[in-house]
């Protein structure tokens, strides 16, 4: 799809297809804009020494292999294809200290907490686990309508009914990433639990109107601890957190306490994801790497905009929010098409009425919801994006771009 740029273009370079190439995509731009890239602060990938010491120094817990000792079973929860994790470099570390305190490798399951997203294939598992991993040990995703059992309520009345193996194994560990979310502050930590591996009734009064209030890149919003609260409940021993960078590389990692590893894990992440906001440009782009493969996680692109202290495009200019949607508009069993809490609105609004537009190669025009068909600009080539850019502002305009906007943030909230 890319094509080599006009020689009087100018050029920028967003993320692309996470976990589906993970590459570079260049957009072009005509002559005589003035196109700037505002990239997060991130940080150098911690290499395979970097890992080992956070698996050598946890943070308010015992390392897993003496966690685990004397231990017969365990269950290792990873995130599906739509958060970045990169558990292949992870999960081989767990279980060979799984391995080392004494437990059988056929007594260890690597559970998908995919909460109420699709089932993983196994070639699913093969790009987020590693081959070897995927060939050796039980492979399973959780399943919201069935195999859960009760474990008792939160504080605020939440009933917790969670994965049955998952609540049978004696070691109980969660990989997983630690990003911007809207319902948690940030991702990770219990998240893998509530709702990773619930029950679609406990998800629902998680989720729904009656449940704990929200704050994007809140530490300790109602969401967060009432998730913390389930994974107490079920007993989770420790947790292996990254913090990604934008090649969805690990710009930080934590291992440890399922609070106190997170709360450190979100210093290093404000620190990761601090970005230099501009204000009142022409056009901002909005690349929702590394939540890109599916429309139902692109909205997380939104991130800088959203966490502005003053608006980033002028009233009246040009938002692009780009993703490679190689899995077209997704799944989710609450918040999909004909799902309890599907809104079927017009997208999301912002001050100045900007217009709109959707570069997302994958996705048809009957992925959006309803309201938002008519009101936002679907377009599936970048060559098309250029040419309604060219039509609406003419000879001049200054664009702001953001490679992977969902792992970036205004600085006033990093600090």
């Amino acid at each position: 799809m890319t094509t080599a740029a006009p020689a009087d273009a100018n050029t920028a370079l967003i993320r692309w297809g996470s976990f589906y190439g993970d590459s570079d995509f260049e957009l072009t731009f005509p002559a005589g804009w003035d196109v700037n890239v505002h990239e997060p602060a991130g940080g150098d990938d911690i290499g395979e020494d970097g890992i080992a010491a956070a698996f050598d120094n946890p943070i308010g817990s015992p390392p897993i292999r003496e966690l685990a000792r004397g231990k017969r079973s365990a269950c290792i929860v990873v995130d599906d294809l739509t958060r970045p994790t990169p558990a292949s470099r992870l999960a081989p570390r767990v279980i060979e200290e799984l391995l080392e305190a004494g437990i059988e490798a056929n007594s260890i399951l690597i559970l998908a907490g995919v909460a109420n997203h699709r089932q993983m294939t196994r070639e699913d598992f093969v790009l987020k686990v590693g081959e070897e991993v995927a060939s050796n040990y039980e492979l399973r995703s959780h399943f919201s309508w069935a195999n859960c059992d009760f474990v008792g309520e939160t504080s605020r009345g939440t009933p917790i009914h969670l994965n049955s193996e998952f609540l049978a194994a004696e070691v109980r560990i969660l990989i997983g990433s630690i990003v911007p979310h809207n319902k948690t502050g940030f991702s990770g930590g219990a998240k893998l639990v509530l709702p990773g591996v619930a029950h679609i009734d406990t998800a629902a009064a998680w989720h729904g109107p009656e449940g704990p209030t929200t704050g994007l890149v809140e530490t300790a919003s109602e969401s967060r601890l009432d998730a913390e609260e389930a994974a107490r409940l079920a007993g989770v021993d420790c947790i292996v957190n990254v913090i990604p960078n934008i090649q969805r590389g690990i710009a930080g990692l934590v291992v440890g306490d399922l609070v106190e590893a997170h709360r450190a894990g979100v210093e290093i992440a404000r620190r990761t994801y601090t970005t230099k906001l501009p204000a009142g440009v022409d056009v901002c782009v909005l690349s929702s790497y590394p939540k890109d493969a599916e429309y139902q996680q692109t909205g997380r692109g939104f991130h800088p905009i959203l966490t502005a202290a003053e608006p980033i495009v002028r009233p009246g200019g040009t938002i692009i929010l780009a993703g490679s949607t190689v899995e077209g508009a997704g799944f989710h069993s609450l918040y999909g098409r004909g799902m309890a809490f599907y809104g079927g609105g017009g997208g999301r609004s912002f001050d100045g009425e900007p217009d709109l537009v959707y570069f997302m190669p994958g996705l048809h025009r009957n992925g959006l919801p309803p309201g938002a068909r008519d009101r936002i600009v679907l377009l599936h080539e970048w060559s098309e994006v250029e040419r309604w850019l060219r039509d609406k502002h003419g000879a001049a305009a200054s664009v702001a771009v953001f490679p992977a906007a969902t792992i970036q943030l205004a600085e006033e909230v990093c600090v």
